[in-house]
């Protein structure tokens, strides 16, 4: 069981109507947009690819942020609680599933900006029918984070089923059911028209 340290930064996004790839002369960096990755998984019994698309409708109003935050203080269940009372802001589709962002939140960098996302249910329990897996109970959400470049090219971290808990350097802990986040490669922002 790894335990992922993490500032709670987290984004949603869907997948609309018709989208072009961002120009390097655009800079804007509002919602509505959509983040398209290549998730590669990978353990000893082999590796695997898949796309995903991460829309946002809009990022999530800092007064439900803080309201989660300290939901947060009170526990994991907590957290879920107040999660699973905010709004979706956006969506995560991985192959024909899709599932409903309520945590979006992008903070600026020197380079671009860091994004994430937190999903209200696990997306994948990624060894989870191997015998002896541990128990599912706990890991209620999946979290996304992306590193983005001005341009709107980045890279990323999915961890498909994630129990949030207060603690580490950053205050958040983010416990992965699997031994290692999916790994987001050639992330693309695209510009929602």
């Amino acid at each position: 069981m790894r335990v992922l340290t993490a500032a709670l930064i987290l984004i949603s996004a869907i997948a609309v109507g018709h989208a072009a790839p961002q120009s390097s002369k655009s800079k804007s960096t509002g919602a509505p947009e959509t983040f398209n990755a290549r998730a590669t998984v990978g353990s000893a019994e082999g590796r695997g690819d898949a796309y995903i698309s991460i829309t946002v409708d809009k990022y999530t109003p800092e007064k439900q942020l803080q309201a989660m935050e300290n939901a947060l203080k009170r526990g994991s269940a907590a957290f879920v609680t107040a999660l699973r009372a905010a709004p979706v802001v956006g969506r995560l589709t991985v192959g024909d599933k899709t599932f409903d962002v309520r945590w979006a939140r992008q903070v600026a960098t020197d380079k671009g900006r860091t994004i994430s996302f937190v999903v209200d249910k696990p997306v994948y329990f990624i060894g989870g029918g191997l015998p002896g897996a541990k128990a599912r109970e706990g890991f209620d959400v999946a979290v996304v984070q992306l590193v983005m470049d001005s341009s709107g090219i980045g890279e990323g971290r999915l961890v498909a089923a994630a129990k949030v808990k207060p603690g580490g350097e950053t205050g958040v802990e983010v416990e992965a059911y699997d031994a290692e986040p999916v790994t987001l490669r050639s992330v693309m922002r695209i510009i929602v028209s």
